[in-house]
């Protein structure tokens, strides 16, 4: 009997599971695990055991990066601070999955490093502190957070020119469908948005070139808009702010003539349109 290439093996496990795992009975099974993470950098680190990296692939949290290295490190600064910490393994999470991870699931827990020492953060200053380490956290986590509570997969989108991809299965069973695009809006009382909001304005030329840029790698173009229902002067130091935000999703394809006319005019062989000869 012929072996069966490891790629294909993976990919039937990964089905597998994807179509028999409930979701909801992971988080339940993570939540006592009481994890523990550190801010390195521009990322979160975890520390942990094969179990808990098997959970979050399945919940799709994270990527496997680090090496023994890493996870030495995270380890040791974690262990003295006190924080429980089990397995060799180091998963990096970006800063919207770490902060969805604490404040929406109260899966997580994180630090950050002060004079040497890790130090843990509640969920308000986990806030302040990632939207020092990135200046548009605030709207990439508003998207995330969005896109993540309506059952879609939210990914990275810098390979692709926009903000994120979402994928509707596991990213190993499926190509993401969508690429999402944020675009702030004025508040809506008529003041000036935040300067670490604003962004350069979307003409028609740049919006032709991301849905071009969408239609190659067979994805379509998503504008999400965001904007602030209680004035861009509102407070921004807790997560609370999010109520305040107003979200509207836009969808844009192209249209092409040929493929949208009517069927009387489809049907009536021309309309002149090719009378001035030979193609050019």
């Amino acid at each position: 009997m012929a072996e069966v290439p490891r790629e294909q093996r993976k990919m039937k496990r990964w089905r597998r599971r994807d179509l028999n795992t409930n979701l909801l009975q992971v988080c339940l099974e993570l939540r006592p695990r009481r994890l523990q993470a550190l801010i390195l950098d521009a990322a979160v680190w975890l520390c942990c055991d094969d179990e808990v990296v098997h959970s979050l692939d399945t919940l799709c949290f994270g990527n496997l990066d680090g090496g023994a290295g890493t996870a030495a490190y995270v380890r040791g600064l974690l262990e003295a601070a006190g924080a429980p910490v089990s397995g060799d393994r180091a998963v990096r999470l970006s800063l919207d999955e770490a902060f969805f991870m604490a404040y929406a699931l109260e899966l997580l827990t994180v630090h950050d490093l002060r004079g040497g020492a890790a130090v843990p953060l509640d969920t308000t200053a986990l806030w302040q502190r990632l939207q020092q380490l990135r200046r548009d956290f605030f709207l990439l986590y508003l998207a995330y957070h969005h896109f993540r509570s309506k059952g879609w997969i939210p990914r990275t989108g810098l390979q692709y020119g926009c903000d994120l991809v979402l994928y509707q299965r596991h990213p190993a069973l499926a190509h993401s469908d969508y690429a999402v695009t944020i675009v702030p809006l004025p508040p809506a009382d008529g003041g000036d948005a935040r300067a670490e909001e604003q962004r350069p304005a979307m003409g028609w030329h740049d919006l032709q070139i991301s849905n071009r840029l969408a239609a190659q790698v067979s994805k379509k173009l998503l504008l999400f808009y965001v904007q602030d229902q209680g004035g861009g002067s509102g407070n921004r130091g807790t997560p609370r702010c999010l109520a305040r935000m107003a979200v509207h999703e836009r969808l844009v394809r192209r249209w092409v003539p040929e493929s949208h006319r009517p069927p009387a005019m489809a049907g009536s062989g021309g309309g002149g349109g090719n009378s001035g000869g030979g193609k050019r």
